[in-house]
């Protein structure tokens, strides 16, 4: 179906797949915009296997004029926008968020975005709403391919169509077969690589070389554009961060696309091509690739340097952004994809190579100067520090861990044969941030202890993560390990510290947009990785697992500790934020807090579940009180430091907060040692 006349509506379907996105990012309404992405693949594999098939047909092509058509279309305006980004963020970053920036850059000008986001980030995890190249991912996607797809249609050129079309639907088969397993067990590496991603650029390929001609029936045609501009927009307004993708939830957005440039290319009096053929529509479609690349570097900076975005930001941002892309598409793109700069292709690839070098080597430069952290006064070390600590010093990976490995605590925890531990402290990375002041403590008391922290691990028996993921395996033979270690009275008290509602709830919109409500996600399973678990589900999962856990403790003698949440707080990145307003690169300091009432309703259904369990074993204690103070708001800003590196993760700063708290744990558990007091069930809000 390769078409050699100009197609409009293909450029207003751009202007879809663009909007759709740029909507997604600024957070105006459509949760599943990131399908925008998927549009833009079909869009890509229909015209670039139609370009490389007319010149095959005509003995006209050539990789060389192939990839200098491709270093034109891409490049110019690509490396601009990598060139700003650096330097707004040596500006605007603090030192840890620039390293993460020059590895991007590098990982970018290597074609390996996509490689390295898939390893660095979940494309929904807070962090990745401050990684500025983030975008760029998508990119590398389309470049890999390129590269390879053409010596395939060159070697296969002697093929029919229709042979090649079945040829390429054998591939596309196995790489959306991938990325069905794929999005089950590793889902990071199905989102962001090419093997799973494949499938969706090969639709638009098969496309392009149909085998053959259907009759033109204008109803029908204009019927199936309707029906795939739906299965486009749908999507976009339905999906969500919780949705499994890409997967079998990629199909609508993708065959929907197909199914649009299909009918609109049969009929051209369709609805929906007369609609995708407005000008304005069309305008958009042609600075759609400029407006990728500048609208996410300007949202992430504005959300840095504002913190939360109001609504007037956004539309600041939106408005900035269009502005750029059209001066983009005129004065960078355009010249340069027309010959009008740089006309010779040996110029063209040597300009392209060093520039793209030069950008990798300031990469390089940010990630071994750590971020340059010179740039600011040598009195703010405190602060990087607050940025950088993640607290992973006594951490584990579930992933064939053996009990006896487990880190020590306190004084030297090398147990001989029959002797116990004081206490085993099991968590996820809310434990880990606490584990140094608890060992610290433990030291001075003379107690000893052992340390099962890993990230995202809620420490109960009877569930694990969902996803059918390989892991789920390790994480469920640990859990149980545990249980048998507790029934050896190894451990005379279990100290269990996490973040419960995000188990419970999913994540908190006060990460992102600062209300008091928040997302039902499935984070839980039950004992098996493929068993099936509804977000209703969750809290009585987690109620099961603790008094599974409690009746462990009660026939062992061992004391159970439930260190309630520390608050969350706004945003994603308050200790950026102060050190931001420390050297003066914003103006204000964004107000981060968050009421006890909002603290109170974030933990209302974990709390459901501690008070539906007694025991004479159980001991409830709540860090909260430490983080408020008088006028009922969290204390986010102690003494100009913050007491938090993200929205729920403490920093250095922030855990002395709980020094007495952890203090009074590890007193008592003392205490018990002398046999001078027994675990009461009464709830301990100390601190």
């Amino acid at each position: 179906m390769a078409s050699t006349h100009y197609r409009p509506e293909i450029d207003g379907l751009r202007a879809v797949a663009v909007l759709v996105v740029v909507l997604f990012h600024a957070g105006l309404g459509l949760p599943g915009g990131y399908i925008g992405v998927d549009v833009f693949f079909v869009i890509s594999g229909f015209l670039i296997t139609g370009i490389i098939r007319r010149g095959l047909e005509h003995s006209t092509f050539s990789l060389a004029e192939f990839w200098e058509r491709r270093v034109r279309r891409i490049y110019p305006a690509l490396i601009v926008t990598v060139v700003a980004t650096l330097a707004v963020g040596y500006q605007l970053l603090v030192p840890q968020e620039l390293e993460e920036l020059g590895k991007s850059s590098v990982a970018q000008s290597l074609l390996l975005a996509n490689v390295y986001f898939s390893r660095d980030t979940g494309y929904f995890a807070g962090p990745a709403e401050f990684k500025p190249l983030l975008h760029t991912w998508s990119l590398a996607v389309e470049e890999q391919f390129y590269l390879l797809f053409p010596l395939l249609l060159v070697f296969f050129k002697t093929q029919s169509r229709k042979q090649l079309f079945w040829g390429m639907a054998c591939i596309a088969i196995i790489s959306f077969g991938g990325s069905i397993y794929e999005t089950a067990f590793h889902p990071n590496a199905a989102f962001f690589l090419l093997p799973t991603r494949a499938w969706e650029l090969l639709v638009g390929c098969m496309l392009s070389v149909l085998p053959w001609k259907c009759d033109t029936r204008p109803r029908l045609d204009s019927a199936m554009a309707m029906a795939g501009m739906l299965a486009i927009l749908l999507p976009a307004c339905c999906y969500g961060p919780t949705t499994v993708f890409p997967g079998l939830a990629a199909v609508p957005p993708v065959i929907g696309t197909a199914a649009v440039i299909y009918a609109t290319g049969q009929t051209r009096e369709t609805i929906i091509g007369r609609l995708l053929s407005l000008r304005p529509v069309v305008f958009i479609g042609f600075i759609s690739y400029s407006l990728y690349l500048w609208h996410w570097p300007v949202i992430v900076y504005m959300r840095t340097y504002w913190g939360h975005l109001e609504w007037e930001h956004v539309a600041l941002a939106l408005i900035g952004s269009f502005i750029i892309s059209v001066v983009s598409w005129r004065f960078i793109e355009t010249p340069l994809r027309y010959k009008l700069f740089l006309p010779k292709r040996r110029r063209l690839f040597s300009s392209a190579f060093c520039l793209s070098g030069a950008t990798a080597l300031v990469g390089v430069l940010f990630i071994f100067a750590k971020g340059i952290p010179e740039r600011f006064p040598e009195n703010l070390d405190a602060h990087i520090a607050d940025t950088r600590w993640i607290g992973d010093e006594h951490s584990v990976s579930y992933r064939d861990l053996q009990m006896e490995d487990l880190p020590n605590l306190g004084i030297d925890a090398a147990v001989s044969s029959g002797g116990n531990v004081d206490f085993l402290l099991w968590g996820d990375s809310h434990g880990m941030v606490l584990s140094s002041m608890f060992s610290e403590i433990a030291a001075e008391l003379e107690l000893k202890g052992k340390a099962l922290l890993a990230h995202g691990q809620v420490p109960v028996p009877g569930v694990c993560r969902p996803e059918g993921r390989i892991e789920s395996v390790d994480e469920i033979r640990v859990r149980n390990e545990v249980l048998d270690y507790i029934a050896a009275s190894r451990p005379k008290n279990v100290i269990l510290v996490c973040r419960w509602s995000w188990y419970t709830d999913g994540y908190s919109d006060l990460e992102l947009h600062g209300n008091a409500t928040f997302t039902r996600t499935e984070h839980l399973h039950t004992a098996g990785p493929y068993s099936a678990v509804t977000p209703l589900k969750n809290t009585a999962l987690l109620a099961q697992g603790l008094e599974t856990l409690v009746s462990c403790c009660e026939e062992s003698g061992v004391t159970l500790w439930v260190v309630k949440q520390v608050p969350e707080v706004r945003g994603n990145d308050p200790a950026g934020d102060v050190f931001r307003w420390s050297v003066g690169r914003v103006e204000r300091l964004p107000d981060r807090r968050v009421s006890r009432e909002q603290h109170q309703l974030r933990q209302e259904n974990a709390n459901s579940i501690f008070r539906g369990i007694s025991s004479a074993t159980l001991r409830l204690v709540d860090p909260a009180p430490c983080f408020f103070g008088s006028d009922g708001f969290t204390l986010n800003v102690q003494d100009g430091r913050s007491n938090y590196r993200d929205n729920d993760h403490l920093t250095r700063w922030g855990v002395e907060r709980l020094r007495r708290f952890i203090m009074d744990i590890l007193l008592e558990i003392k205490q018990q040692n002398k046999g001078l007091v027994t675990g009461s069930g009464a709830e301990n809000t100390s601190g």
